[in-house]
């Protein structure tokens, strides 16, 4: 296990087709013994279901005598605005890990509408962590009305002065810098008129 601050991504699931899906979203404080995330429960199946709740909670490590085997018992609770507002818990989670924060059992509470539902004796898994792809800023509509107007007045200074600028402030990106090599063609074309 680590120490200090470390993320993990657990799903919760009786695996039973339709079952509602417990996805947590956790940092887990080693030195405090404190963990806060995020709790989203998913259930495709009618009624549909996507709740969300801000969560808290302590975890305490158990070493088992004869076999040396670590396990977390972990405690959250959850409300939709966080441990310091006011609005009511929606949610609770009572469970049981391996050392390794990747396996375990777990039993839940959600309050949705109004009324409380159960879950009890959920496996718990690591769940994929999911990786949002960067998408490059393109600089191109940042310039473009700029770079129209010079093109159609044919302002050759007003067009450099656009290239000028868009060098200046964004010198280091490669996508960017693709953009203004192409309008400097476009002014090295239109100087050869």
């Amino acid at each position: 296990m680590s120490i200090g601050l470390f993320h993990t991504r657990l799903n919760v699931s009786n695996h039973l087709l339709g079952a509602p899906v417990l996805t947590l979203d956790l940092l887990v404080d080693t030195v405090k013994k404190k963990v806060s995330g995020i709790a989203s429960i998913y259930q495709s199946t009618y009624p549909p279901l996507n709740f969300r709740a801000r969560v808290w909670g302590e975890y305490a490590e158990v070493k088992l005598v004869p076999t040396a085997e670590s396990h977390i018992i972990l405690t959250l609770a959850g409300s939709p605005s966080g441990p310091l507002s006011q609005i009511a818990q929606t949610f609770g989670l009572k469970g049981i890990l391996g050392g390794d924060w990747a396996s375990g059992y777990a039993d839940y509470k959600y309050q949705e509408q109004g009324v409380w539902h159960y879950v009890k004796h959920a496996a718990v898994s690591q769940a994929p962590v999911i990786v949002r792809p960067e998408h490059p800023h393109h600089a191109v509509p940042l310039y473009a009305v700029a770079v129209q107007q010079a093109q159609t007045s044919g302002d050759l200074a007003q067009l450099k002065a656009v290239v000028s600028q868009g060098e200046q402030q964004l010198a280091h990106s490669g996508a960017l810098r693709n953009a203004l090599d192409q309008l400097n063609v476009e002014i090295a074309r239109l100087e050869a008129r």
